[in-house]
C-alpha cells in the first residue's frame, strides 16, 4: 500500500474501533450495524490484498537466478512423483516427459525452461486425483509452483500464465479503497446523521474518527 492508502486504512480502523467501543449507542439502528459490518469486511479484504501484495514483492525482490533455482527444485520434486506414476502405469511417453532432473531444468535456457515447467504443471493437474491420493502430491504444492512461475514470468517481462484462486477472488487494493470510500460517503455518513441532534457527542466522536491523518 502507498502512504495515502495506509492513512485511509488507519481511518477505517478508527471508525470500526469507535463503533466497537460504544455498541449501546447504535445497536438499536440496524442500518448502522449493516454498514459497519460491510466496512469491516472491506477492511479484512484490504488486509488480505496487502498481504498478497507483500508476498509478491518478496518474490519479485529475488533475482532471476535464485527464483529459477527454486522453481527448478520444486518442479523436479513434482515431476519425480509424476514420473513414478507414469512408470507404474506403463506410460512411457509421460515418463519420458517427466525425466528432467533439477540440473536439467536449472541449466535450461528460459525459452525452454518456462514451457518445461508448464508441462509439469499441466500433467500434475491432468492427473490430480491419483497423484494426490497415491503419490503424495498436494494441491498446495502445484499452486505454489504456479505462483512461483508467474513471478518468474513477471520478472522476465512476460504476462503471468496463472492466477491463483485466492488472488483472483480478492479485489485489487484500489477498488477496495474505492468501495470503502463510497460506503462511508454515501451510506454510513448519511445514516449517522440520525445522531446529529439525538446524541451530538456520539456524532462528533464519529466525525473525529472519520478524519484521515496524514503521517
Amino acid at each position: 500500500m502507498n502512504r495515502s492508502q495506509v492513512n485511509r486504512k488507519e481511518m477505517y480502523d478508527a471508525v470500526l474501533s469507535y463503533f466497537d467501543n460504544s455498541p449501546e449507542k447504535w445497536s438499536g439502528i440496524p442500518k448502522v450495524g449493516e454498514f459497519k459490518n460491510t466496512l469491516s469486511e472491506l477492511v479484512n479484504q484490504i488486509n488480505e490484498a496487502q498481504l498478497a501484495q507483500q508476498e509478491a514483492q518478496v518474490f519479485l525482490s529475488k533475482n532471476k537466478t535464485q527464483l529459477k533455482s527454486m522453481i527448478a527444485q520444486k518442479g523436479d520434486i513434482l515431476n519425480d512423483c509424476i514420473e513414478a506414476f507414469a512408470l507404474v502405469t506403463d506410460n512411457d511417453e509421460l515418463a519420458h516427459k517427466m525425466g528432467a532432473t533439477y540440473s536439467d531444468l536449472n541449466r535450461a535456457r528460459n525459452v525452454d525452461f518456462i514451457p518445461a515447467i508448464q508441462v509439469i504443471i499441466s500433467e500434475a493437474e491432468a492427473n490430480k486425483l491419483v497423484l494426490e491420493a497415491e503419490y503424495g502430491v498436494t494441491a498446495e504444492q502445484v499452486e505454489d509452483l504456479k505462483s512461483n512461475l508467474d513471478d518468474f514470468l513477471a520478472i522476465n517481462g512476460k504476462p503471468r500464465a496463472y492466477r491463483i484462486a485466492s488472488v483472483q477472488a480478492t479485489k485489487d487494493l484500489e477498488q477496495l479503497f474505492a468501495d470503502a470510500e463510497a460506503l462511508l460517503d454515501n451510506k454510513l455518513d448519511k445514516v449517522m446523521s440520525i445522531f446529529k441532534r439525538r446524541d451530538q457527542n456520539f456524532y462528533n466522536g464519529y466525525q473525529a474518527a472519520r478524519v484521515v491523518v496524514d503521517n
